[in-house]
């Protein structure tokens, strides 16, 4: 039985949470590595637009709790995630419209791109913080 418990706090405290971690580094790295590709700058706000979905989320599930919506034995967040994705999504687009297109019509090179990006992040920050 010790050796059961021992496999089980292993799972519970090392295994489960360095998978999760894993897995949020490896969306990041993606994701950066998507809109440098695509974009052909570094979007110094893709880690707080990743902070600013999960804040979404995190509300859509409060709501939803409160509301009494339930998925069963699993939980809440699980009928939160796809509206937290599309606010997130929609958010994104708009400050695309709002703020980058505007560079991208002027043609502004690339370093002023980063430094747009860097303000966006702040601004971005500054939401999640708000939340």
């Amino acid at each position: 039985m010790d050796l059961l418990n021992a496999l089980v706090a292993l799972l519970n405290f090392v295994v489960i949470p360095a998978t999760a971690y894993g897995a949020q580094l490896a969306l990041g790295a993606l994701g950066v590595t998507l809109i440098y590709g695509i974009l052909r700058f570094s979007n110094f706000a893709h880690g707080d637009t990743m902070a600013l979905g999960t804040g979404f989320v995190i509300l859509f599930t409060w709501w939803f709790q409160a509301m009494g919506l339930h998925f069963g034995p699993l939980p809440t967040a699980l009928i939160a995630l796809p509206f937290g994705i599309a606010v997130t999504a929609a958010f994104v687009l708009l400050t695309d419209r709002v703020v980058y297109r505007f560079y991208r019509r002027q043609k502004a090179a690339p370093v002023i791109l980063v430094i747009v990006s860097m303000g966006v992040m702040f601004i971005m920050n500054g939401l999640t913080r708000f939340l």
